[in-house]
């Protein structure tokens, strides 16, 4: 498995972050938002050096996700599946770790 693959979420949000920061300004991304960004680049980092423990910085923005979704009163929220996308994703990452080493 390429190390680059470990990487895949955290590239995708930030250019979904950064395409919403352009467009509306830096003030449309809270905070919670930058750093849920920063959980997923230093999960991917340590995924692709082989730390099993790497998958639990990834997990939890997938948790945070799927709580606020659970907690939305919106019809149609779309941080339910995302969060559940997340936590597969880093299962399946944490499974391929685990095999290699």
């Amino acid at each position: 498995m390429k190390k680059a693959v470990f990487y895949l979420p955290a590239v995708l949000l930030t250019a979904l972050f950064c395409g919403s920061a352009l467009s509306g300004g830096s003030e449309t991304i809270q905070t919670a938002a930058w750093f849920t960004l920063l959980l997923l680049w230093c999960g991917g980092f340590l995924l692709s050096r082989r730390v099993i423990w790497g998958a639990f910085c990834g997990a939890a923005p997938g948790l945070l996700l799927i709580w606020q979704g659970m907690h939305s009163s919106r019809l149609l929220c779309a941080e339910l599946p995302i969060g559940l996308a997340l936590l597969l994703f880093f299962m399946f990452c944490v499974c391929a770790v685990y095999q290699k080493s």
